[in-house]
């Protein structure tokens, strides 16, 4: 797992960007025996790092969803729809062949944008 604090140019504020979440339990290196699980698994712990910058995942403005196949996505649309209600964040899926690991069915990327101060009127 990568967490990256992102500068730009444009703005001086930072944007967070947690890249290579997954479903492996980090205590036992075991995997999630469904995307469902790996889902909320990387969530959990996008949830955790987030926390530690104080913020959380209602602050996550694109979540980049990597998959090798897409026809189990669907059972997790119930965890978004309970994580994110009606603010679900710009969502981007990428197709690979194969993941790292050979059990591994999904990978997610946050990115929080933290807003412009200037362009908010703050």
């Amino acid at each position: 797992m990568i967490f990256f604090l992102m500068k730009e140019t444009t703005r001086p504020n930072e944007d967070i960007h947690i890249r290579h979440l997954t479903g492996q339990d980090l205590a036992t290196g075991q995997f999630a025996p469904t995307m469902l699980g790996q889902f909320r698994h990387a969530l959990a712990q996008g949830a955790d790092i987030l926390e530690q910058h104080g913020n959380s995942l209602h602050d996550v403005t694109r979540m980049v969803v990597t998959l090798t196949k897409t026809d189990e996505f669907a059972s997790c649309f119930t965890t978004l729809n309970e994580v994110f209600g009606r603010t679900c964040p710009a969502m981007t899926f990428r197709l690979v062949k194969k993941h790292q690991h050979a059990p591994q069915l999904i990978e997610l990327d946050l990115l929080v944008a933290i807003p412009d101060a200037s362009l908010c009127g703050i």
